[in-house]
């Protein structure tokens, strides 16, 4: 009778498990592929897609390396201090609108440029109203969830300003919308593609760093060929974005009615992402400043003055690309000159 010789498959087996281990250690050794754990405490709520856990915190060093993060929220998930809904008397309220940008990440929250916003702006003269910034910037928000936010949250604390951040990456953000990211039952944001892995993705994703890198490789390969995102063409008039430049015009325009609604004006802050830049850059801030002049809303456009002093300073994380202190620092004192010289906070 022939006898199978089960030990050719069972060197084989040892062999490519082996093979797997090596690769691993020379991934983690040579190309280290660490989680992202700076955006990876969040809940689900009753109308917003999610919001970071109230009353958490994130700590750690940046993916680039080129930053340590801490990151407070309050009991309603901002990171900011706690608000309460009413505000006291004297007080002029302002609610900032934003994402990543407006969230602060990479600086610390006393950098951010609504912290250094609102102190300039108490610094002018003790005769003048209080000034308390509401911070409602989370990572990843674009006009479509900020409206959202505002219309559910933000409106209860009375603001009468609402400054939002707007970011290019916003086009690309509403180009994915809501269903692009969900997210999962430990806090993290996935991608559609990512969340249909399943368990045992999620578990190779995690544990190993070869297949962090595949994964991330397959899923951003994936979420290219479903939505179909050109940068380039975020900054070209009827481009292939239009379409989301106009469904971001929509929603601020349902923002400025809520804002009405309510007694309070509207600014628009353009901030650029990381340059270098060239004239096509020009076409987000030209295109929002129309906009803002025909629907009677304040806009300030940042990117000249982060033209003239990133020629004398980084002004953003090399790899991460956010705005590092500095560049928060450009942003609030744009900001600050256009509130004085229009007077909007009296």
């Amino acid at each position: 009778m022939y006898k199978i010789s089960y030990r050719p498959i069972f060197v084989m087996l040892i062999s490519f498990a082996l093979a797997l281990i090596f690769v691993e250690l020379l991934t983690r050794t040579v190309y280290p592929v660490p989680l992202v754990k700076e955006y990876g405490s969040n809940i689900s709520d009753q109308y917003l897609p999610y919001k970071p856990k109230p009353l958490s915190r994130i700590t750690g060093t940046a993916v680039s390396q080129e930053y340590e993060y801490n990151y407070e929220h309050n009991s309603f998930g901002f990171r900011d201090v706690e608000h309460t809904l009413r505000k006291d008397k004297g007080v002029f309220r302002i609610l900032g609108l934003g994402d990543s940008f407006t969230y602060g990440v990479g600086v610390e929250i006393e950098q951010t440029y609504l912290f250094i916003l609102e102190t300039m702006l108490n610094d002018v003269s003790p005769e003048r109203d209080k000034v308390e910034i509401v911070k409602a910037g989370i990572p990843r928000f674009y006009p479509h969830t900020q409206r959202i936010l505002l219309e559910h949250y933000g409106r209860h604390y009375e603001p009468d300003l609402i400054i939002i951040g707007f970011a290019p990456n916003d086009v690309i953000d509403t180009h994915y919308g809501l269903d692009a990211v969900v997210l999962d039952k430990s806090g993290y944001l996935k991608t559609r593609v990512a969340n249909d892995m399943g368990e045992l993705g999620e578990f190779l994703y995690k544990n190993s760093h070869f297949l962090r890198l595949v994964l991330r490789r397959i899923t951003s390969y994936r979420m290219s060929q479903i939505y179909n995102p050109k940068w380039e063409e975020v900054f070209v008039e009827n481009g292939h974005h239009e379409d989301d430049w106009d469904a971001i015009e929509n929603e601020y325009s349902k923002i400025v009615e809520i804002a009405n609604s309510i007694g309070a004006n509207v600014l628009i802050v353009h901030i650029p992402g990381k340059g270098p830049w060239n004239t096509n850059h020009y076409y987000p801030s030209e295109r929002l400043s129309i906009w803002a002049k025909s629907n009677n809303v304040g806009f300030v456009d940042v990117l000249p003055a982060m033209i003239v002093e990133s020629s004398r300073e980084d002004l953003y994380y090399h790899i991460d690309g956010h705005a590092n202190h500095l560049g928060h620092e450009v942003i609030a004192q744009q900001i600050y000159d256009y509130l004085i010289t229009t007077a909007d906070v009296q």
